[in-house]
C-alpha cells in the first residue's frame, strides 16, 4: 500500500476571481503563497519521499514553496484542458458551468472526462509505484477525477477542492484504494 497526498496548488489572482484556469499557466498570488507556507507543516507531517508535480507554473511554484528536491514533473498531472472557458466565471458561463460541475457537459474545445480519467489512472498507478508516501502537486479537476476513478466520489457529489489543500488516499499495487482524507486545509473555508 502506498499514501498518494493529492495537493491541490496555492491561490492564484484568477482564483480569486473565480476564473477558470485549466491549462492556462498562471503563477500563485502572494495570499497564494502564504497559504502554502500554512499547510506546509500539515504536508510535512506525512514526511513524503516522493513528489510529482504537473509541468505548470502554479504547482510547481508550490512545490518550490514546499521545500521539494528532486521534483519530478509529469505532464500527466496537469489540469484539465477547458477550451474556450479558460480565463472565464462561472457568472459569464451560466447554466453550462452547473453541467460541467456535474460531469454531464464538455467546455467547447475542452478535455473530455475520460481522456482526463485515462491519464490521471496511468499516473497514479506510476506514482504509487514509487517510494511512498508520494506527493502530487496538481489541480482541483484532476484531484476529482483521480476520487472519481479510485473512490467512485462523482465530481457531481464533491465539494470544490479548496487551494490550497491535501486530499489523501491509501492506494493498494492491485489499484484498490481509500480515502484517508479529504480537502484538508490550514485555513477554515
Amino acid at each position: 500500500m502506498t499514501t498518494l497526498l493529492l495537493l491541490r496548488h496555492g491561490a492564484t489572482e484568477w482564483t480569486q476571481l473565480r476564473r477558470l484556469q485549466g491549462r492556462t499557466d498562471i503563477d500563485l498570488s502572494a495570499d497564494g503563497r502564504q497559504a502554502v507556507r500554512e499547510l506546509a507543516p500539515v504536508i510535512e507531517a506525512w514526511r513524503p519521499r516522493t513528489v510529482i508535480c504537473s509541468p505548470l507554473s502554479r504547482t510547481r511554484s508550490t512545490a518550490a514553496l514546499l521545500g521539494a528536491r528532486d521534483v519530478v514533473v509529469d505532464e500527466r498531472w496537469a489540469e484539465a484542458g477547458l477550451g474556450q472557458w479558460e480565463g472565464l466565471t462561472p457568472d459569464v458561463i451560466g447554466d453550462d458551468y452547473l453541467h460541467w460541475r456535474g460531469g454531464v457537459l464538455v467546455p467547447p474545445l475542452g478535455e473530455t472526462p475520460e481522456v482526463v480519467t485515462a491519464r490521471t489512472t496511468a499516473a497514479v498507478h506510476d506514482a504509487t509505484a514509487q517510494p511512498g508516501p508520494v506527493l502530487v502537486v496538481t489541480h482541483g479537476g484532476v484531484i476529482r477525477a483521480v476520487l472519481a476513478q479510485f473512490i467512485g466520489l462523482s465530481t457531481g457529489r464533491l465539494v470544490p477542492v479548496a487551494a490550497p489543500s491535501i486530499t489523501a488516499l491509501d492506494v493498494d499495487p492491485d489499484g484498490s484504494a481509500r480515502l484517508r482524507a479529504l480537502n484538508v486545509a490550514a485555513r477554515p473555508g
